[in-house]
């Protein structure tokens, strides 16, 4: 959410509406009611007669007025079955928890159900690496994440296998640390988990409009530059919509047609949403959210979609486009490890088709 936010800010009122952010006094409340060790309190709430916004856990801490709690309830109404319910009870940070929020979400709970495998998968491997309830020794954290990484049941025991040399090396204990973390926030978790995605979303009744990630993931191949992601679903829009030539290659000028909505437009204004999209495909410009959604609600008007339909197929429209700015900034931090190498890079995106067959055989 964080890195989609950062590429486009149009992003943040979908995941997090304006309206329902937490305001400083109600996050003060939830701080106390749900014992953060570091928030920011008033002085009445503070025990003692020293005022810092770092609390130690075993602090006692006087109760908050009972003004707030009771507009602390009612933002907690407001906020029901929202993203900003995930956020505000941390679920950005477990996937565990973010799941049980969805399923309260008679919306998302259809999708929950298309992608289990996905929550599966997540949840599981979210689950086999060790907690620890407070400080603990680098010999000791190495040892459990080591354990994990190369448990029976791990799947990352495929993980590339220069990595998997460096962790049983004599490097010093802190590098290897490093490498376990690129692998599991870097390297195998984010392609393992596109290959579980894709696997999900290839058996979707209403996938007619999705991008499949193989797409992507040959594109890159070919020519490995962030660009190419955006490009590669640019092009899909395009073929979906039937802007096209005779020839059957995407017509750029057709779809900037299609998205003026005016009827009768004059020539300048399909001339410079004509450039506009150009702009889009030379990576010069992004297209907003909001335009997106725009040819999603064209494209599927003109295939005559029922309500019930026209709202499943939005959502997967948005959401590969999502899915498209992640990968391209996933790329950018990949390409940065491997120094650009534009080999070392083609062998990695390579490992998504492994991960599809072995997961298609599990």
């Amino acid at each position: 959410m964080l890195m989609i936010e950062k590429l486009d800010p149009t992003f943040q009122d979908l995941f997090y509406p304006q309206e329902l952010r937490c305001p400083l006094e109600n996050r003060i409340v939830r701080a106390i009611e749900e014992h953060w060790p570091v928030y920011y309190p008033t002085r009445k709430e503070c025990r003692g007669p020293t005022w810092s916004v770092t609390i130690h856990e075993d602090e006692l801490l006087y109760k908050p007025h009972p003004q707030s709690k009771r507009k602390l309830d009612q933002w907690k109404k407001r906020i029901t079955g929202t993203i900003a319910e995930g956020r505000a009870y941390r679920a950005d940070l477990s996937w565990r928890r973010f799941v049980s929020i969805c399923e309260t979400i008679p919306r998302l709970k259809p999708f929950l159900n298309d992608f289990k495998p996905l929550a599966d998968f997540l949840m599981r491997e979210e689950s086999m690496w060790p907690t620890y309830g407070g400080p603990v020794e680098e010999k000791e954290y190495f040892e459990g994440k080591t354990k994990a990484l190369f448990g029976p049941d791990s799947p990352y025991l495929f993980s590339a296998s220069e990595r998997s040399r460096f962790i049983n090396s004599k490097k010093p204990t802190s590098e290897k640390i490093q490498i376990i973390r690129l692998i599991c926030e870097l390297f195998e978790w984010p392609i393992m988990t596109l290959a579980i995605l894709q696997r999900c979303a290839g058996k979707l009744a209403h996938s007619r409009f999705w991008l499949p990630i193989e797409n992507h993931i040959n594109a890159i191949i070919k020519n490995p530059s962030p660009i190419t992601f955006r490009k590669t679903w640019l092009e899909h829009a395009m073929q979906v919509s039937g802007t096209i030539k005779k020839d059957g290659t995407s017509n750029p000028r057709k779809w900037a047609r299609m998205l003026v909505f005016e009827k009768n437009p004059d020539l300048n204004v399909i001339n410079s949403k004509a450039v506009e999209v150009n702009s889009w495909l030379k990576g010069k410009k992004q297209p907003s959210m909001e335009t997106i959604r725009r040819s999603g609600r064209v494209i599927f008007t003109s295939h005559e979609l029922n309500p019930k339909q026209f709202s499943v197929q939005n959502d997967l429209w948005l959401f590969s486009w999502m899915v498209t700015l992640w990968l391209e900034k996933h790329f950018t931090e990949v390409a940065w490890e491997m120094k650009g190498d534009r080999s070392k890079m083609q062998t990695y995106y390579r490992r998504f088709f492994r991960y599809m067959k072995s997961f298609r055989t599990a």
